[in-house]
């Protein structure tokens, strides 16, 4: 650094000689680069989402922001959202307190659309499964019969059986009581 930096214009005799002008500007690169290391560079809070759209609810400082009332001549009674510590020369939030309504309730109706579209596709699925269960209930009815129809022959074959059964246990018992 404290280099001097002051040219000369050429004659129009001299011959131009280019390499002293790259040297000088590459020297000039190099100091600026070397500055701006020592140069104590301010604190940049990161944006916060809270604060970007919407009612802010959070300063990038952590602060809560606040209302308050233009008194300009352009916007006058104008009410912005502001940081109680905006004098400290930080960045801090600043924002129309309409436009920031305005953006709160865009996201509410975007959000409520979601919904909508969610209630929508619930019902379609309650649609869905009401079908299932009618088509699963007409499957077990139909199994129901079905299944009576194969034991249908099976009941009536222990049907007559245990009607020779009961015959003999009568004819049994009354060879019994005769023989008494």
């Amino acid at each position: 650094m404290g280099q001097d930096y002051s040219y000369t214009q050429p004659s129009s005799s001299d011959e131009l000689d280019l390499t002293y002008l790259l040297e000088s500007e590459a020297q000039i690169y190099k100091d600026e680069a070397e500055s701006s290391l020592y140069i104590a560079e301010s604190f940049h809070y990161t944006p916060s989402p809270e604060a970007d759209d919407g009612i802010p609810t959070t300063c990038y400082c952590g602060s809560e922001p606040e209302i308050a009332t233009s008194h300009t001549h352009k916007d006058p009674g104008r009410r912005y959202y502001t940081c109680p510590n905006v004098d400290d020369g930080e960045c801090h939030i600043w924002k129309w307190w309409d436009v920031a309504v305005t953006e709160e309730m865009t996201e509410v109706k975007r959000q409520m659309r979601l919904l909508k579209d969610q209630a929508f596709q619930c019902d379609q699925n309650v649609v869905k499964l009401q079908k299932t269960v009618c088509e699963v209930q007409k499957t077990v009815c139909e199994q129901k019969k079905s299944v009576w129809e194969v034991k249908k022959p099976y009941m009536r074959i222990m049907v007559s059986v245990l009607t020779v059964l009961l015959g003999f246990a009568v004819m049994y018992m009354s060879g019994i009581s005769s023989k008494k």
